[in-house]
């Protein structure tokens, strides 16, 4: 089960390095403002979201991109079911702060703060509790050219920054839910989830969770 719990955190904490200037225009003052209250309206409109996902992981020290493929169900305000299809069956569930991890071998709680707080940043980002001040990031907006916003935040805690280079955010033009979601490490490797088949407010069974 450590072993499966290293697996989950290599493939969510990993990086992307973005050109400077390629996220799009920077939006500041009133339009930032005024930006953040539309997402911040979307965001607490929404009561659940079910979703599939595709995550691919590139490295130095692999040869191949790393591709998995999955759905996840939300549940406000901080209910989680992430679960991996393929190549390999893995569900990690996150509610009401806890941790299970369900693989073929069954069901295990897991004490670990770092999944905790991996979990955590996933449902932060879904609810958009991300807009919130962080006194670990700071958060920067921007409109790409196809409309969507691109939410940076860059680590100012050093404990992160020795591990993170930023969590980049997509930001759907419409819908304001993420399109897709990177996150950095300092050592160059990238994984990037984007996230299709998006479902709103539609009715999720309380089992899904357990």
């Amino acid at each position: 089960m450590k072993k499966l719990t290293i697996i989950f955190l290599a493939l969510l904490t990993s990086s992307f390095a973005y050109a400077q200037g390629s996220f799009g225009t920077e939006v500041t003052g009133e339009q930032k403002a005024a930006l953040v209250t539309t997402i911040e309206k979307a965001h607490k409109q929404l009561t659940t979201l079910s979703a599939s996902f595709t995550q691919e992981k590139t490295s130095a020290l692999l040869t191949d991109k790393v591709v998995q493929k999955g759905t996840l169900n939300y549940k406000s305000p901080n209910q989680l079911r992430w679960e991996y299809t393929s190549p390999k069956a893995m569900t990690v569930i996150f509610s009401n702060g806890k941790v299970l991890l369900k693989t073929g071998n069954g069901s295990t709680s897991s004490p670990n703060k770092m999944l905790n707080e991996m979990g955590a940043m996933l449902i932060n980002t879904i609810n958009g509790s991300f807009l919130k001040e962080n006194p670990d990031f700071s958060t920067r907006y921007y409109k790409n050219k196809s409309g969507q916003i691109v939410t940076v935040l860059t680590p100012i805690n050093k404990r992160i920054q020795k591990y993170y280079k930023n969590i980049v955010i997509t930001l759907n033009g419409s819908t304001r839910l993420a399109d897709k979601v990177v996150l950095n490490e300092t050592n160059g490797d990238a994984t990037t989830i984007i996230f299709t088949e998006k479902k709103t407010n539609i009715t999720l069974s309380d089992s899904l969770f357990k």
